[in-house]
């Protein structure tokens, strides 16, 4: 997560020199607000409505914001509230990002943890697949953490924008560390 926004901050600000912005769903997982400080980005967070199921209320973010917005952290399913993103919200996400021209960090690390079997949640990745899209703009993450009860293993994967990722890989090389082999072998296991 926070990788990634240090591969998609590109400056520390405007033109008119005002901060970038990250926007972060509130309540939120702290490493968001971490990776916009540690970008030099401003945080900026939308609260979770529960008229909308507890999903956050996009349209109450002003214009003025998403024209400084280079980075929108979404979490599907939430942590905490168990917010489910639908394919009308991905839509409404989808347009602002090509509006504004931001990328969708979409955090799907609870992904498989979910309340109703019959309708497991939607992944940005088969949003964009449903709209016709492609992943521009998209990069999608999970890992084992949650999912198979391992955080302090770290491991985990990427997909989306090749593009994105291509910067985000090598800025990985370069600040990231190795899985040993003990856990690279449990993670496929855990996989």
């Amino acid at each position: 997560m926070v990788a990634l926004a240090q591969t998609v901050i590109d400056s520390k600000s405007t033109p008119e020199g005002e901060p970038l912005i990250i926007l972060c769903p509130n309540p939120f997982y702290q490493i968001y607000e971490g990776a916009a400080l540690l970008a030099g980005a401003e945080p900026y967070f939308v609260n979770s409505d529960p008229s909308r199921n507890f999903a956050c209320d996009y349209s109450a973010v002003p214009e003025h914001i998403w024209a400084r917005t280079q980075l929108l952290y979404v979490c599907s399913p939430g942590n905490p509230t168990g917010a489910v993103l639908t394919l009308d919200n991905w839509r409404e996400l989808f347009a602002l990002s090509d509006k504004h021209g931001f990328v969708i960090a979409s955090d799907e690390c609870y992904s498989e943890i979910y309340f109703d079997e019959a309708k497991p949640p939607l992944s940005g990745l088969e949003a964009a697949r449903l709209l016709g899209r492609g992943f521009d703009r998209l990069v999608m993450l999970s890992s084992l953490s949650k999912r198979s009860n391992v955080p302090g293993m770290r491991s985990g994967f990427g997909a989306g924008d090749a593009s994105i990722l291509k910067d985000f890989l090598l800025y990985r090389t370069y600040h990231g560390a190795a899985l040993s082999t003990v856990f690279q072998r449990a993670s496929v296991v855990a996989w």
